[in-house]
């Protein structure tokens, strides 16, 4: 059996990887990629392996929302076997900065996660906070209340200090690009897996299968089974490729971080906030950069804006907003430090939100993308899951929630739409300084985003059924 994967992040590593640990010796392996990984979003994430920190007051209302929030809680859990999975099957060929590692002991990977509930937004934040702290007690997750004057190096401004804080125990954070070099080692030295430093122009499907792949440098690519999980480059991919599959939307969701410096003020714990305004706040999470250097980097994030198109780089309002609100809410001596690298990523982020997960209508077609920012977190989860799919197993039907070929999801009401929408616009402007000279203008500003967001309702046709706030502007601008 020849099994060929179109992508080369996480998702695409880790499926390559589950399959090593499972094909006969006369299998191949293909990944197909540019090595360059542009847009790549896991090289822009922290790589946080938050699940409850996540939740906010929008999420486990639907079947869908709880399935996801389970996969989620089911890779956070996975992930200390899975690194140590990596590590031992790297042996030899571990990268240099990995090379010493002991998995919790070792400096790249521990947990702890502290949730600040501050003053830097609005009263949405309160409620997110309180839905974390709900989710916790009612999954039995190991919590406890701080005090915020006790959470290491968090030093805010004083008018964005935090009047309540959580530590959640079992939920860390990892180095991205780490992982990725040592997936790189693992398949790179495998006798039976062979990387293609291309991109793929065309599937070419032949009576409902895929016959072969053409490649943007002319070569032919064939193969048995075929994985697309180039991330938000799936769309461009099947357009390409003219396959007919019934897919929704899938946009890109630019997502900048930055990795700073901080001398002196080295991150323990990573420190978030709730989610807000349609993104998950502000976080800065510890940059293990290998054994015997420094521990002082620290990755801030992150920034999300959908676009039909890729963006390369990140727009300066928001590494601006990033730097600012790092320096107010987490740590005001961060103004000393030195940025480093300013990263972009691509998240793949569908019409409805939810993951692209499993077999196509093509029969030996599997996709995955539609992850968004969980794509690092999901990955131990997902890649055991496709990889069975490309074998011809049986996985957790409810899995079918999430099929390539699914209709939209639309699990929110109009009003509850209209509401969240409401709200997570008026935190996005608290975020960047708005101050109402009174109540007044307040409830007037409300009022103005409330009828914008229903008219929009009504242009896209959404009676019983609303629209997801981070796919409003899509829609105002005809690309949904």
């Amino acid at each position: 059996m020849n099994y060929v994967i179109i992508g080369n992040g996480i998702l695409a590593l880790t499926a390559a990887f589950r399959l090593t640990q499972r094909i006969s010796a006369s299998d191949t392996i293909k990944i197909i990629g540019p090595s360059g990984r542009t847009g790549s979003a896991t090289r822009a994430a922290a790589a946080m392996l938050n699940s409850f920190g996540e939740i906010d007051v929008t999420s486990l209302k639907s079947d869908a929302s709880l399935y996801h929030f389970e996969l989620s809680h089911r890779a956070t859990h996975e992930w200390p076997n899975f690194e140590r999975e990596l590590i031992d099957a790297a042996g030899d060929n571990l990268p240099q900065g990995c090379a010493k590692c002991e998995v919790f002991r070792g400096g790249c990977f521990d947990r702890g996660t502290y949730i600040i509930n501050n003053t830097a937004a609005d009263e949405l934040d309160d409620r997110n906070f309180d839905a974390i702290v709900f989710a916790l007690k009612e999954f039995n997750e190991q919590f406890e209340f701080v005090s915020p004057s006790d959470i290491p190096n968090y030093y805010p401004a004083q008018e964005h200090r935090a009047t309540r804080a959580i530590y959640i125990h079992n939920e860390g954070w990892l180095n991205p690009v780490l992982v990725l070099e040592k997936l790189d080692a693992i398949l790179s030295n495998h006798p039976q897996v062979d990387y293609i430093d291309a991109e793929v122009a065309r599937i070419v499907e032949v009576n409902g299968v895929v016959d072969h792949l053409c490649l943007t440098d002319d070569r032919r690519v064939d193969g048995d089974q075929f994985l697309l999980a180039n991330g938000a480059c799936v769309e461009k991919t099947l357009r390409d490729s003219e396959l007919g599959l019934n897919t929704q939307k899938l946009f890109y969701g630019i997502g900048v971080s930055l990795e700073i410096l901080s001398p002196d003020y080295p991150h323990e714990k990573c420190i978030r906030t709730p989610n807000r305004g349609g993104a998950c706040g502000i976080y800065t999470v510890p940059y293990f950069k290998g054994p015997g250097e420094s521990r002082e980097h620290i990755l801030i994030g992150a920034s999300n804006m959908l676009s039909p198109v890729p963006v390369h780089n990140g727009r300066l309002v928001s590494i601006e907003h990033l730097m600012k609100s790092a320096i107010n809410e987490i740590n005001g001596h961060f103004y000393n430090a030195q940025l480093i690298n300013t990263n972009v990523g691509w998240r793949p982020t569908t019409q409805d939100t939810y993951p692209l997960l499993g077999s196509t209508s093509v029969r030996n077609l599997t996709i995955a993308t539609g992850t968004k920012r969980d794509g690092f977190h999901l990955s131990p989860v997902i890649s055991e899951m496709i990889t069975s799919i490309m074998m011809g197993e049986e996985v957790d039907e409810q899995l079918q929630l999430f099929a390539p070929e699914r209709s939209v999801i639309r699990d929110m009401t109009r009003e509850d739409a209209v509401e969240i929408a409401v709200n997570a616009l008026m935190s996005e402007q608290y975020q960047h300084g708005f101050s109402p000279s009174n109540i007044r203008m307040n409830a007037q500003v409300r009022e103005n985003y409330r009828r914008d967001v229903e008219e929009l309702h009504d242009r896209a046709g959404a009676v019983d059924w609303g629209i997801p706030q981070e796919l409003l502007n899509m829609y105002r601008r005809g690309h949904v």
